[in-house]
């Protein structure tokens, strides 16, 4: 009866509101201009407010805040707190396993759905354990990108929605141009309030493009202040001008784009409120100046209102009441949530609040509610929840911020990047240490390593500096904010070459204007996190170049911007939009690499785009190994397989043509005395490059090796059976035990058994001749195109004659050296550690072991790793450089490898049976399957390898492409690569990107 009687009585009032935007008059937000989503959200509102009491409708405007503990009594209280119809839920800290928990229990039970908020600035990881650990908003703003920043905000809200939250308290819009900000401070983007608000929308764009509300605060602007409004009340003493140029700016833009939600700040600012209300308890700045001046029409938030800022502030009145009154939409964190109800209760009787105000942001929060999907009832899923809110995209995406971010502020002498610095030393100068950074020092040249803590006493400084008096160059992390230089870290700056490594809070700099000022070099890496330590390092050593900006004011020391742009050794990067290339949709290059990683196409890989001559792309994902224990990174060497024809043998036969050495005209009886009178001598060089020589496609050269004597015949099955329990293929499997000839293979690499075959497997002198004899009897076929190894095993032979000299050597000589390509190599563990290469197949057949910088190619393998049609390893950053050499017709860094004329024959040769180019695949014509991404040009040419791998080259738009996996570990045979087309839709995405 009551129901009804309230409904009988304001239903005047309601049918007036339901004509009646949301808001007051303004910029509608995104998620309202459709007006179907609208309509259904309004009738959302209005069905379920015809059946609430007036407790009910004030209760909807109430969130409380809630720790998702364990245990009987936290459970009773929880479910209490959903039958007295609050609004919401902010959680605060705990683990993702209770907070679902509590929050699938809420959607069963919750008379009317509960919006759930969370304080997620920088991701679930700022209230949530076992969560990715996201950077603070600093970071962020030293990369300049506002690509990244969608993506962090896109992610962030894809964590969210795995835990059911619908509104996340993020971003902050606040400018912090006061170094003392005791509350602000690595929260804000920065001090530039441009930047600050062009990075503000793409964070909430971000979010809002998943679903998720995103919220600027702490309005209006909470950043140049020295007062922890947790504990007193900020003032804010600028003038309306100045508000408007600084603090005001980020809002306005965020509300002008759309975006939908604002927390209003507990501080005083008089130039806007001369009563000096705070702002969160102020109609003359919450509905005066946010709503109807600024035209702000989505949901209005308080900040926290147990904070001690506006307690103070309103005194002994009602702080709930005040906070109704100032115009804000939810009453957030109240200390009391039944008593701030009680009380907007008695002021509703009392007419000091307005009724039609209730009944307005009843309907809007109801609607809202509607629009983000807060009326969904359907439990979460709670299986499989770490691996959701851990997932392999995040973590790049991560890793990347911090790439991006990592600043130089200075660098005397052209000191950075390093190269192999002899008689160096890392000082840690602080209480967080640095490990990652070590390893990553010590993988380039010896380090030596001191550390001084914040304890340390005068005698231990002393003794450290002693020792440093050793070392001619000096790193120095600095890694506490409490830290603060001596007098002897002054004096080792003036004597020595010093670089100081800010992993901390920029801030922090301010304490060192002296040492700054002798130091050779200072880079900031903003924390000291795994992911910071590791970009740091790795930019240090020049392999990852420093782009970072400053995003605050360091004054006298450096201005917000400042930033020496430092490329990655031997590469010239760009901005996608720089060479003609949309950032955000290169960006989606990420999703189609992880999908490998998840769905098991390969354990990682790598991929990088480049145009013009400049990489825009250069990313590694997932692992170096199948048991996903080991992160992969942009200088993991990888098997490129067939891509090694492309690369090195090919090139090298420009570079002896252009030497007149030979013609692709000869023919291989010119060169090679083993095939003198066979069917083979006639074949000519063009032939086996075409492959139109009637080669076999391979030959199994590994049989004879084997002891025929020491298993039952036959070795090999294309149907599953009995007695072949090793799986090699897809379709096939051999015998479990055989044994090699003693003859042929022993387990000691000597002089007579100089070939490694695998670890443990060495081969005699006499296998590569033995190789030769097979070639020299094989079958040829007509010269019709058939694609084979052996044409590249015969083309290595005819380079190695001509120039007297094995084909790794003369890579090395021709190629690599030259263009400073100092980790793509045959045979890589005679110069790298095996935990820098990617793991290879589990070879349970031939060689016994999981293969590890051994080639996977037998034939290359019996070659002692060095073949014409297999065996380069590399990375993906040190194949462009080759690549680019192609592209540019020959030339790189100033210098000519091949004449012009030459690789254009090689490039646009055309054979009228051969899809090939002269060594080159090539685009085989739109509609026809071939291994190049159809949007691709019919001019591109490259390679794709048997491991995972490929590499284009587009002359037309001068775009490379390059993709490395190891899809073979740890079972060869793993077709997923394929299934998925994942090189060919990344390709596809790169000139998505360009149109």
């Amino acid at each position: 009866m009551m129901r009804d009687y309230i409904y009988k009585v304001y239903g005047g009032i309601l049918a007036v509101l339901l004509c009646c935007p949301l808001g007051q008059g303004g910029t509608p937000p995104t998620m309202m201009k459709d007006p179907a989503r609208t309509a259904t959200a309004l009738a959302y509102a209005d069905s379920v407010m015809r059946g609430m009491t007036d407790e009910q409708l004030l209760a909807q405007l109430i969130m409380p805040m809630v720790f998702p503990k364990e245990g009987t009594k936290a459970l009773q209280e929880w479910d209490h707190l959903v039958a007295c119809g609050f609004g919401g839920v902010l959680w605060q800290k705990g683990t993702p396993e209770r907070q679902l928990f509590l929050t699938n229990r809420m959607r069963e039970k919750a008379t009317i759905p509960m919006l759930v908020a969370m304080d997620g600035e920088w991701g679930l990881s700022m209230r949530l354990s076992g969560t990715i650990r996201w950077p603070r908003n600093i970071v962020l703003g030293a990369t300049n990108n506002l690509a990244t920043a969608f993506e962090y905000g896109r992610a962030t809200a894809e964590e969210a929605k795995r835990m059911g939250i619908h509104v996340n308290f993020a971003p902050v819009a606040d400018v912090n141009n006061n170094p003392l900000n005791p509350v602000i401070g690595t929260r804000s983007f920065g001090s530039d309030p441009q930047q600050v608000a062009k990075l503000v929308l793409a964070y909430g764009q971000g979010l809002e493009s998943q679903g998720v509300l995103s919220v600027a605060k702490h309005f209006p602007g909470h950043g140049d202040t020295e007062v922890d409004s947790h504990k007193a009340l900020p003032v804010i003493t600028h003038d309306r001008t100045r508000l408007e140029q600084v603090e005001l700016y980020p809002f306005r833009e965020f509300i002008q784009k759309g975006l939908g939600g604002i927390m209003t700040g507990h501080l005083t600012v008089p130039a806007l409120d001369s009563s000096r209300k705070a702002a969160s308890v102020s109609p003359t700045i919450t509905t005066e100046l946010l709503q109807q001046q600024l035209g702000f029409e989505g949901l209005i938030f308080t900040d926290g209102l147990a904070m001690q800022g506006v307690i103070d502030n309103v005194g002994k009145g009602s702080v709930a009441v005040a906070a109704f009154n100032a115009g804000n939409d939810i009453l957030l964190a109240p200390p009391h949530p039944q008593k701030a109800l009680g009380e907007l209760l008695s002021a509703l009787k009392a007419k000091k609040i307005e009724r039609s105000e209730v009944l307005r942001r009843c309907r809007k929060v109801l609607a809202w509610k509607c629009l983000l999907g807060a009326i969904e009832r359907t439990p979460l899923p709670t299986q499989s929840l770490f691996a959701d809110l851990n997932s392999e995209r995040s973590k790049a995406l991560c890793t990347r911020i911090y790439e991006e971010s990592i600043t130089l502020l200075k660098n005397n002498e052209a000191l950075l990047p390093l190269s192999a610095p002899k008689n160096s030393a890392l000082l840690r100068y602080g209480d967080a240490k640095t490990p990652q950074l070590l390893q990553l020092l010590r993988s380039d040249s010896e380090v030596d390593n001191y550390a001084i803590g914040l304890k340390s006493s005068a005698t231990e400084r002393r003794a450290t500096y002693q020792k440093l008096q050793k070392s001619s160059l000096v790193l120095v992390a600095i890694t506490s904010e409490k830290a603060r230089p001596d007098a002897g870290l002054l004096q080792l700056a003036r004597d020595k070459s010093v670089v100081l490594l800010f992993l901390t809070n920029p801030y922090t700099a301010l304490h060192f204007k002296e040492v700054i000022a002798e130091a050779k070099a200072v880079v900031m890496g903003y924390d000291s996190s795994v992911d910071a330590q590791t970009a740091v390092g790795r930019a240090l050593l020049g392999q990852l170049p420093m782009s970072g900006v400053l995003p605050v004011d360091l004054p006298p020391l450096f201005k917000a911007g400042a930033g020496i742009p430092l490329e990655r050794k031997g590469l010239t990067f760009a901005k996608p939009e720089a060479v003609g290339l949309n950032s955000q949709i290169l960006s989606q290059i990420d999703d189609i690499a992880l999908e490998g990683v998840q769905k098991g196409a390969y354990p990682g890989c790598q991929v990088l785009v480049a145009k013009g001559g400049k990489v825009v792309y250069s990313k590694a994902f997932g692992y170096k190994d199948s048991r996903k224990k080991e992160p992969n990174n942009t200088t993991t060497l990888y098997d490129l397989a067939s891509v090694t024809k492309a690369v090195a043998t090919v090139p090298l036969l420009m570079i002896a043509e252009d030497e007149g050495r030979l013609t692709t005209k000869d023919k291989l009886g010119k060169y090679l005395d083993f095939l003198k009178g066979s069917n083979k001598e006639s074949v000519s060089l063009a032939d086996l490059l075409f492959h139109t020589g009637g080669m076999p496609a391979v030959i199994n050269f590994y049989l004879f090796l084997i002891d025929d004597e020491s298993y039952t015949s036959p070795l090999i099955t294309y149907r599953h059976k009995s007695g072949f329990p090793i799986q090699i293929a897809q379709k096939a499997w051999a015998r479990g035990h055989f044994a090699y000839l003693p003859t042929l293979v022993s387990h000691k690499q000597s002089k007579e058994y100089p070939l490694r075959f695998a670890q443990g497997y060495y081969l005699h002198s006499s296998v590569r001749e033995m190789m030769r004899e097979e070639i020299r009897d094989a079958q040829l076929r007509s010269r019709s195109y058939r694609y084979s190894d052996i044409d590249f095993l015969l083309l290595q032979e005819v380079l190695e004659q001509c120039y007297q000299m094995p084909l790794d050597q003369l890579f090395r000589q021709k190629l690599a050296e030259p263009l400073g390509l100092e980790r793509l190599t045959y045979c890589p563990l005679e110069r790298f550690q095996p935990n820098e290469i990617a793991e290879g197949q589990k070879d349970q057949f031939l060689r016994h072991q999981t293969l590890r910088g051994d080639v996977d190619d037998e034939a290359a393998a019996m070659m002692g790793g060095v073949s014409g049609n297999a065996g380069l390893f590399g990375s993906a950053e040190q194949l462009f450089p080759l690549l680019q050499m192609l592209l540019n017709n020959g030339t790189y860094d100033g210098r000519r490898y091949i004449q012009a004329s030459t690789v254009r024959k090689f490039t646009n040769a055309r054979h009228p049976r051969s899809p090939y180019c002269l060594g080159f695949d090539r685009h085989r014509g739109k509609g026809k399957v071939g291994n190049v991404a159809h949007s691709a040009p019919l001019s591109t040419y490259g390679h794709t390898g048997f491991t995972g791998t490929c590499c284009w080259v587009d002359p037309q738009n001068e775009i490379i492409y390059i993709f490395l996996s190891n899809r073979v570990a740890p079972k060869r045979w793993n077709g997923e690569l394929s299934k998925l087309k994942i090189r060919t839709r990344i390709q596809e995405q790169i000139y998505k990107a360009l149109n």
